[in-house]
């Protein structure tokens, strides 16, 4: 049995094993907090096994407030029976211990308790209901594998609680209907699939929780549907590295969305509800994902961060993925951050030109671009992508911000160019040719005056010709 009296000393009675290894058990005097003495080392037993123990002034009045910190200090349930905190304790940190259950303790002024990463596999019916004050509560990184009704009752104040990576299968109806004022669930990495799977309720029916929830976390837990409509506080959603085909039963106040890791291959105009106040859609590491079809984004009007990183199958961002209304500029797009980076995006439209309108962050580092025409009108954009050509070989490895634009050229436009050029040549060569008939033509003609001269010349004229015929006279002979 452990008693911490108001002056901060706590006494913890117990066995243990001596020093040197013998089975013989002695007894075994510990102290939690000793304000009088500097802290010792947790493996000194020498000393005994303080745990930091510090008194600070909170605000605003300035009164006096303890906070225990006992991580990593090899306690057990079987040596320590804290039944009373010190005066004044808002903290307890036992994280780091060998605790199989859920230590007694005994607190009205204990806001934040901390039992992480032991050994705790179950939890008992009103296992807190001497801290009925705590805010905070973390069990997570333990090996509790069922949560029953009555495990959190007089909780009332509670607005976090931490779950994450036990081994729940099974939750109670209405086990967290006592947390009336909780904001903030996580359930990560329990294989609650087959749990939550099973009907069709929505989760909240389901778990109890009340519409107060604005954050709930349900990553890697085994998901195949889920269902949230009943939901209408929650603000903040994770659902990533589950194996959910489709998303359609959502609250339509959520901000923040994060499906990563879900086995979809693409996303079409019906992939997600239109969800109005969406800001942050985070889409990271998806196996299968290769396309944003048009009108993908188009119910998202507030969504200004998009992360898209790691899904290394994306290689196709259709120009009209926000809406074609978008593009021809008749409303407004409002995305400030995209994050492509390790993505298979070899090119990217000039029609996101308008949706990029506000954009300021632009991440393409490790894709394998094609910095051709079609990638020119990146250089306009008032961002810094990171982006390095893959293709064409004379510009591999080369950042896109430092290549000239008029070395971003498609064969299009090169074939074009050599097509005017060849006709070009064609018409010179023909203008030649044809000069050099002329010249030749101009080479071998009568001279003018030669033609002139020769007609006029008559058969009068002195200058004609005379023929003399042979003398008849001498023919006789």
């Amino acid at each position: 049995m452990s008693v911490l009296t108001a002056s901060g000393v706590g006494i913890v009675r117990g066995q243990e094993a001596d020093s040197t290894g013998n089975d013989e058990n002695t007894a075994l005097v510990t102290q939690l907090c000793n304000f009088d003495k500097p802290l010792l080392d947790p493996s000194d037993d020498a000393g005994g096994k303080f745990c930091g123990c510090d008194v600070e002034s909170s605000p605003p009045w300035g009164i006096p407030v303890v906070l225990i910190d006992c991580r990593d200090h090899h306690l057990q349930n079987a040596i320590f029976r804290a039944e009373t905190l010190p005066q004044g304790t808002i903290r307890a940190d036992m994280s780091y211990n060998k605790f199989v259950e859920v230590p007694l303790f005994s607190g009205d002024k204990l806001k934040f308790l901390s039992l992480r990463n032991n050994a705790i596999t179950s939890l008992k019916d009103k296992n807190f209901a001497n801290v009925s004050g705590l805010v905070e509560l973390d069990l997570s990184e333990n090996e509790i594998e069922l949560i029953n009704s009555d495990v959190f009752t007089g909780l009332v104040t509670l607005r976090q609680l931490n779950l994450a990576e036990n081994r729940i299968t099974v939750i109670q109806a209405n086990a967290f209907s006592p947390l009336q004022h909780l904001e903030h669930l996580v359930l990560s990495h329990n294989p609650l699939g087959a749990f939550l799977n099973a009907t069709e309720n929505d989760i909240f029916l389901k778990l109890g929780v009340t519409p107060r929830l604005s954050i709930i976390e349900l990553e890697n837990c085994s998901l195949t549907v889920v269902d949230l409509t009943n939901g209408v506080g929650l603000d903040q959603i994770v659902l990533s590295y589950n194996q959910l085909l489709s998303i359609q039963k959502l609250p339509k106040a959520v901000t923040h969305l994060d499906i990563s890791g879900n086995p979809f291959k693409t996303m079409s105009a019906k992939f997600l509800p239109h969800l109005f106040h969406l800001q942050h859609l985070t889409m990271e590491d998806m196996p299968y994902l290769y396309k944003l079809e048009e009108y993908a984004l188009f119910g998202l009007p507030r969504l200004s961060h998009l992360n898209l990183q790691g899904s290394r199958n994306l290689t196709t961002f259709d120009p009209h993925a926000f809406g074609r209304n978008v593009v021809l500029n008749e409303t407004d797009a409002v995305l400030q951050e995209l994050i492509l980076k390790g993505t298979s995006i070899r090119t990217l439209n000039s029609s996101l030109l308008q949706a990029f309108d506000q954009l300021n962050v632009l991440d393409l580092t490790g894709t394998p671009l094609t910095c051709d025409c079609n990638v020119r009108w990146l250089k306009t954009l008032n961002v810094t992508t990171h982006a390095s050509c893959t293709k064409p070989m004379s510009l591999r490895g080369q950042q896109l911000a430092d290549i000239a634009e008029d070395r971003l050229q498609c064969k299009e436009e090169k074939s074009w160019l050599y097509t005017v050029f060849n006709v070009v040549l064609v018409v010179l060569l023909v203008v030649l040719v044809g000069a050099a008939v002329y010249l030749i033509y101009l080479a071998i003609r009568p001279r003018r005056q030669q033609v002139q001269l020769r007609n006029k010349v008559g058969v009068n004229s002195p200058y004609a010709r005379v023929t003399i015929e042979p003398n008849q006279a001498e023919n006789l002979y």
